[in-house]
């Protein structure tokens, strides 16, 4: 290595000076042990270099401090300002400053051997050192070799006289693992090895935690072993389960679910901190203020039913959630974490949502000078896909979350004045550009229009609704969609209907594309065998509802390309608002899972005059739901029906009092609110049909679910979208309603 300005001065220094001491028969009082003063003030020194960024101040401040090194040699706080003053200006850009920080921290060591700062110290700057070779040929790789062995050995007597550094070097492997920077990182764990070699029993406990830490966040699979160590010995048994658990869960064993809830039923407030950080990032601010209020057990408890009811709704194992939220977790502080000047961390837009939602299907950006970073991504949920728009403002990774993809403020003037592919100049046509890069989110990509004002105005009232939705439910949900290999693109629907004698139920109902499935030989034929999984929860949180079954299908002939398999699965389910989801299968590959979803299932005896979901039939095949004694409704998948065939419409209506009866009305209203909501009530009128409107009874001793069908024309509908609504009002005054889409398609 070519020895940098000041270390032959160095050496000489260290030679009189230690022949000096030597004379006096002792060295002075700073070879004791370091001082709670002297830390503090050297803690406080390096932190106030760390928010210098001019290297003018530091030159002066280096000339101050060599004055004062050469009229007190033997003074190690001296020397110890004085290597973290050229550490910082190595930081800034002065790389050759390094060298003289080297220098500095050794000649502390010699006067101090047994301060920890100093070697600390050292450490870092050979750190450093060995960071500016890094990546080279031939003699620099030798160079960062020989580098890093010195940082090893400097970091392993800092850490072996005080076990509290190990935190400090957890912090430099966290940062270089950021920096995908796997040398560095190696050097902090094979330290911190050697430490706990130096250091058996009680004393190494803390460092056999650290090490365990930076063995697993570089993918060490010793990090269970050196954790296993920790655990018996003794030093903070909660804290040991916490990590135990974590480790286990992330290497893919579902069991360390088990020990990481074991240590929430121990009042540690150590371990009790990094169960609540594990929790922050997704739970409510009602459910975090309940984990604050428990104790023991009883917070042991909360965070079980706080994880399994998320495995539960996504139609996972236990331990699946909490194993991939801490995959999530480690993926985004490595990509998605921002540190202040100050030092405080946070993540970005970015990783908050990657932490709630994971990976998303497609991402998009735009890039060209003069539009700021921008990011989008879409997470796939069947027809109603999240989409999400982010952009890079205050600095270049602090990337937030923006309604529309046309928050860039490079184009926003041109779009407050215009068309997206109006305006003038490379600005206008960025705009367009920047619309048109997202075309593979969402159709409303891709066709930009160009025209009159309220087309385009209308145009970017719908695209910023998309952001504001995205926005919306990105931010207060969280989820674990199961996936398959292979997406079938099915369609499915839970609907209230079906009941029997005095329980409610839903259907469960699917339809999958013809060219997504092969079909099995039966003994009766062609046969499609699909798996239906479907839980409901009620609102505590505990499964009410779980199916898991096969139904074998035979439609009398194989399923062509262009239509669909349907099928449904009835379950009964008791009264009350729950929430459920449904998923299928076909094969060991294929399969969809369909979005969660609230069922409210009136309880049939109740005072509540309340209705289950409005089903729309049709006669051209559908699927037939069971409703009562009656004949079975073929209930069309998402309301469509041919003007020529009518339509079937029934309903079951609960809360009827024995003799008593209700007056049932169909109501219609277009379909086209411009954000796809709810139709303006105004625009509500009696479905043009004499049949659209009944009296139904519950005769006494009958059971207390009432149906109410009809068979009505469409010929006085248009063709297109409509919103259905039926009305019921009983003797009493009391009213129920339901709505449902209906698709009036030309044959």
């Amino acid at each position: 290595m070519t020895l940098g300005r000041r270390t032959v001065a160095w050496m000489a220094r260290a030679a009189g000076s230690l022949l000096g001491a030597a004379a006096l028969g002792s060295l002075p009082a700073a070879l004791a042990a370091q001082t709670a003063d002297q830390r503090r003030a050297i803690d406080g020194f390096r932190d106030s270099l760390e928010t210098v960024t001019d290297s003018l101040p530091l030159r002066a401040g280096e000339s101050r401090l060599l004055l004062a090194a050469r009229k007190s040699r033997a003074d190690p706080m001296v020397h110890l300002r004085l290597a973290h003053l050229s550490l910082r200006q190595g930081d800034l850009g002065g790389a050759s400053h390094y060298d003289d920080a080297a220098s500095e921290f050794k000649w502390a060591t010699q006067l101090t051997p047994s301060w920890p700062y100093a070697w600390y110290g050292l450490g870092l700057a050979e750190f450093a050192l060995g960071a500016r070779g890094n990546g080279g040929r031939d003699r620099r790789s030798v160079l960062t070799r020989d580098a890093w062995s010195r940082s090893t050995q400097a970091f392993a007597r800092a850490v072996s006289l005080e076990p509290a550094f190990a935190v400090r070097l957890e912090d430099l492997a966290r940062r270089a693992q950021r920096e995908r920077d796997a040398g560095r990182a190696e050097v902090v764990r094979e330290a911190l090895r050697r430490a706990t070699l130096e250091n058996r029993g009680g004393r190494g406990a803390r460092i056999l935690l650290a090490l365990g830490r930076v063995q697993r966040e570089i993918g060490d699979s010793a990090a269970l072993r050196t954790f296993q160590e920790y655990l018996a010995s003794g030093d903070d048994r909660a804290l040991a389960l916490v990590e135990l658990g974590r480790t286990r869960l992330l290497r893919g064993d579902l069991a360390g679910q088990a020990e990481y809830l074991d240590g929430a039923a121990l009042d540690d407030p150590v371990a009790v901190a990094e169960y609540r950080a594990d929790l922050l990032p997704i739970a409510s601010d009602a459910q975090l203020a309940d984990f604050d209020l428990r104790r023991g057990a009883a917070r042991e408890e909360m965070l079980r039913r706080f994880w399994s009811v998320r495995d539960r709704l996504e139609l996972r194992a236990d331990g699946e959630r909490l194993a991939e939220h801490l995959r999530r977790m480690r993926v985004a502080r490595r990509e998605f974490l921002l540190t202040s000047v100050e030092g405080t961390e946070r993540f970005d837009d970015r990783g908050r949502i990657f932490i709630r939602h994971g990976d998303p299907d497609d991402r998009a950006s735009f890039t060209i000078p003069g539009v700021e970073p921008n990011e989008s991504w879409r997470y796939r949920r069947g027809s109603t896909d999240m989409v999400l728009h982010f952009v890079a403002r205050q600095a270049l990774n602090d990337f937030r979350l923006v309604e529309s993809v046309l928050d860039v403020s490079d184009v926003r003037t041109v779009i407050g004045q215009g068309a997206p592919g109006g305006g003038n100049g490379e600005a206008a046509l960025s705009a367009e550009q920047l619309l048109r890069s997202r075309a593979a989110l969402s159709p409303l990509y891709q066709r930009v229009p160009a025209g009159r004002q309220e087309q385009i105005g209308d145009y970017l009232a719908r695209e910023r609704a998309l952001g504001r939705r995205g926005i919306q439910i990105g931010s207060l949900s969280d989820s674990y969609v199961l996936r398959f290999p292979r997406e079938l693109d099915a369609w499915g629907s839970l609907v209230v209907a079906g009941g029997s004698g005095s329980q409610p139920a839903v259907q469960v109902l699917f339809a999958i594309p013809g060219y997504a499935i092969e079909p099995a030989t039966g003994a009766a034929g062609i046969v499609y065998p699909v798996r239906v999984r479907f839980v409901a929860l009620d609102t505590a949180g505990t499964v009410v509802a779980s199916v898991d079954t096969v139904t074998h299908l035979e439609p009398g002939g194989r399923v062509a390309a262009n239509r669909s398999l349907v099928g449904r699965v009835a379950v009964p389910l008791p009264p009350g608002r729950l929430i459920a989801r449904a998923a299928v299968q076909y094969g060991e590959k294929g399969g969809s899972t369909f979005e969660v979803d609230t069922l409210d299932l009136p309880a049939p005896g109740g005072a509540r005059l309340a209705m289950g979901d409005l089903l729309v039939g049709t006669r051209r095949g559908g699927l037939p739901i069971e409703l009562g004694d009656g004949p079975p409704i073929g209930y069309s998948p998402g309301g469509v029906v041919h003007r020529g065939d009518g339509m079937d419409v029934a309903v079951e209506l609960f809360g009827l009092a024995p003799g008593g009866s209700a007056t049932v009305r169909l109501w219609v209203a277009p379909a086209d609110a411009p954000d796809g909501g709810r139709p303006d009530p105004s625009r509500w009128r009696p479905f043009p049909d004499g049949d659209a409107q009944a009296v139904v009874r519950r005769a006494p001793g009958a059971d207390p679910i009432v149906r109410w069908r009809a068979t009505l024309s469409l010929k006085k509908l248009k063709p297109g979208s409509w919103t259905l609504a039926v009305v019921a009002e009983d003797q009493s005054g009391r009213t129920a309603r339901r709505e449902a889409a209906l698709t009036v398609a030309v044959p």
